[in-house]
């Protein structure tokens, strides 16, 4: 009888520690196996100091045209097939409830639906990035958000899962452009 609280407590104590270590392990598969895949992004939201240092990254693709008949619930979560275009950039070009049967796609949570098109929002909205580091980056992004190239999105994709990966410009990753400018 005195071993089943010790029991409950081990129990307890493992799950504690797999949940996240589960979450961890997903997403350095999907850095380490998923495919690469660019998205273009628009100017970010402001700044909030309470959630910590990171760059707001607010993919520009936001609506898909849905397919006839489908109803979309607000919040729900639907898989969006992704296609890559000549500039090597990647749109969603489709939703559908189920997971498609080949190429590359994520899982996003449907919003709106309106005039056979839904809004839609990515798994993904912040770029953390370190304490020391933060001033720099939040000036490079200023700077470059609102130039032809824009800045863009370097995520990888897999089994549905999207982890952002690094920022770029015109070919070259934000951690490479800190480092010359930090130095």
């Amino acid at each position: 009888m005195k071993t089943l609280p010790f029991v409950i407590f081990l129990i307890a104590a493992i799950a504690q520690w797999a949940a996240p270590l589960s979450q961890i392990w997903s997403r350095e598969q999907t850095l380490s196996k998923g495919t690469l895949i660019q998205v273009k992004c628009v100017a970010p939201d402001p700044y909030d100091p309470l959630r910590g240092r990171y760059l707001a990254v607010r993919p520009e693709q936001d609506d898909v045209t849905v397919a006839d008949g489908m109803e979309l619930v607000y919040g729900q979560s639907v898989y969006a097939k992704l296609t890559t275009d000549e500039n090597g950039l990647a749109t969603v070009s489709s939703i559908s409830a189920t997971p498609p049967a080949s190429g590359d796609f994520i899982k996003v949570i449907a919003a709106y639906q309106s005039k056979g098109k839904s809004s839609f929002e990515w798994p993904f909205n912040r770029y953390y990035i370190n304490e020391k580091l933060a001033p720099e980056a939040d000036k490079w992004f200023a700077e470059n958000i609102r130039n032809s190239k824009g800045i863009v999105a370097e995520v990888r994709v897999l089994d549905g899962r999207a982890v952002l990966e690094d920022l770029s410009v015109d070919g070259k990753r934000l951690h490479e452009i800190l480092k010359e400018r930090v130095k």
